[in-house]
């Protein structure tokens, strides 16, 4: 369905990707303008379940925490009727959910990777993480969280099987979102992209809530060398976002004078 409104039939789009779900799944990725997004979700659809697991577990791996959390959403769906849901989960857990739930509407946003991993650090490292006294012990500077492999690739990873990933493959991650997903937004275009979703799910908002938003002034430039290592680091990342970029920027015009009538 995702098809439809990049291809601007916008009233096929809005017509099956709309409110009668039962359910909405937010697969958030880190520093894209989620956390707004969700308040402004959940204004509109409740009950809703946060997919989140302890942080402070040590007996398990961090997946394993969330295959754990997924489960336990997936047991608690039928009962509670949840109509929102969210997390930072992965390709696999989607895949879950999807199978208990068939007429799932999954949803994400997407960012300029490069921006996105940087913003990342520096949430990590501000005092709006209850975890920063640990995150600035174990990672002094920008370099060294870049030296780990798991923060590559971040939004890839998030939305796609792992083996596309690990491939390189672009275009078949594309594929896959486009298949998947019944609403991808840009933090970029984020207004525009909450209208939309909004009026997907049955009442149409304007921009409202700004959360976890780092108000600290930090020195954000990056030199030359380490701007291109962030981009060989993330292809895959950048080539996603680059193609949503495009797509978004093919509509935009039209979707706004849809909009208006």
């Amino acid at each position: 369905m995702l098809a439809a409104l990049f291809e601007k039939d916008f009233d096929r789009y809005f017509a099956q990707a709309g409110c009668t779900a039962p359910l909405w799944l937010f697969v958030h990725v880190p520093k894209t303008a989620g956390s707004s997004m969700i308040a402004e979700a959940s204004a509109i659809l409740q009950p809703r379940f946060d997919i989140d697991i302890d942080h402070t577990d040590a007996s398990r791996t961090y997946q394993a925490r969330f295959d754990a959390a997924v489960q336990d959403f997936v047991g608690a769906q039928p009962g509670r009727g949840y109509r929102f849901a969210a997390g930072h989960i992965v390709a696999r857990h989607v895949e879950t959910i999807r199978a208990a739930v068939p007429d799932l509407r999954c949803f994400t946003m997407l960012r300029a990777p490069v921006a996105r991993l940087v913003s990342d650090y520096h949430y990590q490292r501000s005092s709006t993480n209850t975890a920063q006294a640990q995150f600035v012990a174990t990672t002094p500077s920008l370099e060294a969280y870049v030296a780990r492999p798991h923060v590559h690739n971040k939004i890839a990873l998030s939305l796609c099987p792992r083996p596309l990933v690990l491939a390189g493959d672009v275009e078949g991650c594309v594929a896959h979102i486009m298949k998947t997903y019944a609403f991808v937004g840009l933090q970029e275009a984020y207004p525009l992209s909450l209208r939309v979703l909004t009026i997907l799910m049955g009442e149409q908002r304007r921009p409202q809530a700004r959360v976890r938003v780092n108000r600290e002034t930090v020195d954000r430039a990056l030199p030359a060398d380490m701007e291109v290592r962030l981009r060989e680091l993330n292809a895959v990342d950048i080539g996603i976002f680059q193609v949503f970029l495009a797509k978004w920027r093919g509509i935009r015009d039209d979707l706004i004078e849809h909009l208006r009538g």
